[in-house]
């Protein structure tokens, strides 16, 4: 098998895993002004489950990025970079260079700096078709209803709560497989959506209690998550 048809095998498993993983790697990007959505609302990817996809299909060693050129203004940071992924022990291919942008907040310039990388990596690895959904418009359906694909029809998991373990719900049975991994908390609820438990409430400071039982900070969404085993 040649190269070129390898690769082609490996980028539709990355696309096969990020469609597994369902809602919880889709976001919604708009644009804010003034407090007011400016332009169209888009849904991509979160960066670190593409990474995440990319890891676990080439491996980490198998692609590598270098930063071109970056510049900073007022407002924004800028960032071009090249992508290599290893096709043959020291053989390598790039196909072109991306630009990423961020907005810098609240004087980060650091922070800004590594999400325009991030961005540009995005775009370098959709060269190679890796989250195509993103740029078919596949996504804003998953986002919406919480479809687990975007190119199949499952059955429809619509949001719904998960019984906290403090206030037990007999309408809940059908999470009592779930109940014995989530942390009795105080002021934390739980909602199951798509393959996820989302902690609601004051989670402030109860961040290293329900780090200790395995959640995840999701920075877009702004909730504190953690996936879970559908039986």
């Amino acid at each position: 098998m040649s190269e070129s048809k390898n690769l082609t095998k490996q980028v539709e498993k990355i696309n096969a895993e990020l469609r597994g993983f369902g809602r919880a790697a889709v976001q919604e990007i708009k644009m804010m002004k003034d407090g007011k959505v400016i332009g169209q609302v888009r849904y991509g990817y979160k960066p670190q489950y593409v990474f995440d996809a990319v890891n676990s299909i080439l491996l980490p060693e198998n692609w590598r990025y270098e930063v071109v050129s970056k510049e900073i203004f007022d407002s924004q940071v800028v960032a071009e970079v090249r992508l290599f992924i290893r096709v043959k022990d020291d053989e390598w291919i790039c196909k072109g260079s991306q630009t990423g942008q961020m907005q810098i907040v609240k004087g980060n310039v650091g922070d800004s700096y590594k999400g325009a990388i991030t961005d540009a990596i995005q775009k370098c690895l959709s060269l190679l078709s890796i989250g195509t959904d993103a740029y078919r418009g596949l996504l804003r359906d998953v986002y919406l209803t919480g479809n687990r694909s975007a190119t199949t029809s499952p059955r429809q998991q619509p949001e719904q709560p998960v019984a906290s373990q403090q206030e037990p719900d007999a309408n809940h049975a059908s999470h009592n497989s779930h109940k014995s991994d989530l942390p009795k908390i105080a002021g934390i609820d739980y909602k199951h959506r798509d393959g996820i438990v989302i902690a609601v409430g004051n989670s402030f400071d109860k961040k290293e209690l329900l780090k200790s039982a395995g959640f995840k900070w999701d920075k877009s969404d702004k909730n504190w998550f953690k996936e879970v085993i559908m039986h």
